[in-house]
């Protein structure tokens, strides 16, 4: 896969150059925090994750006290985010477990984890998939993962870089080694501003992207509708 590293190291590199090498996350909190941030995460926008979980933490300032809480008022605290009952019960089942399993509500031991480990341990969570693992062990433990959500998943698929047929986390698999050295964060949040602000899902702006040149969509039948 010789290939595949040269390309993402070139795609990093014009990225870098168009929007710099910024490593700025939301996710700066303790781990567990990260955790219960990057649930609410799933299947919504930013802004609605952030208004969920400064409710949350209004309601409930400590992991203690939101590990009491009911599953009712979980929801209630969480519901700008959606899907607040499933939410909630993928909250309140990980601090329960880490409490029984580790009498705490602590993740730091992850540290002395392999990547593959960390991960599969992450994972083995009700509601925690690779791409909510990834993004805990990234930024987090500065493991050297990648996440792909649904920005950067359409973004390497229109640009050839996995299958068509690839699903996000076999994709965040199949790339993750191939990344450049200490460029896993700042390729992540690069890929993200680009599916926002050029690689959208529709309403594409192919001929001012930095990475037109060698992009099979911009290249392709996609690009004929795309915004000059």
């Amino acid at each position: 896969m010789k290939g595949l590293r040269a390309r993402l190291s070139e795609i990093d590199r014009r990225l870098v150059s168009k929007f710099g090498a910024s490593e700025d996350s939301p996710h700066e909190q303790p781990p567990v925090c990260n955790l219960v941030l990057t649930i609410l995460s799933q299947n919504t926008t930013d802004l609605n994750r952030d208004r969920a979980f400064a409710a949350l933490h209004d309601k409930f300032p400590t992991l203690p006290e939101l590990a009491k809480a009911s599953a009712g008022e979980v929801e209630e605290a969480i519901r700008p985010a959606g899907l607040a009952k499933t939410k909630a019960a993928y909250i309140l089942d990980a601090l329960s477990r880490l409490e029984k399993e580790r009498g705490g509500y602590t993740l730091d031991f992850i540290k002395s984890m392999s990547l593959e480990e960390a991960r599969a341990y992450l994972t083995s969570f009700n509601g925690v998939g690779v791409k909510t693992a990834n993004i805990l062990l990234l930024f987090s433990f500065g493991f050297a993962a990648f996440p792909v959500d649904t920005h950067v998943f359409r973004v390497v698929k229109r640009l050839g870089l996995v299958p068509k047929s690839s699903a996000p986390d076999k994709a965040a698999l199949l790339l993750e080694p191939y990344v450049p050295e200490g460029a896993h964060t700042r390729l992540h949040l690069n890929l993200i501003r680009l599916g926002k602000e050029f690689c959208k899902p529709r309403k594409l702006l192919c001929r001012s992207c930095p990475l037109l040149k060698g992009c099979p969509a911009g290249a392709g039948p996609v690009a004929e509708t795309c915004s000059p």
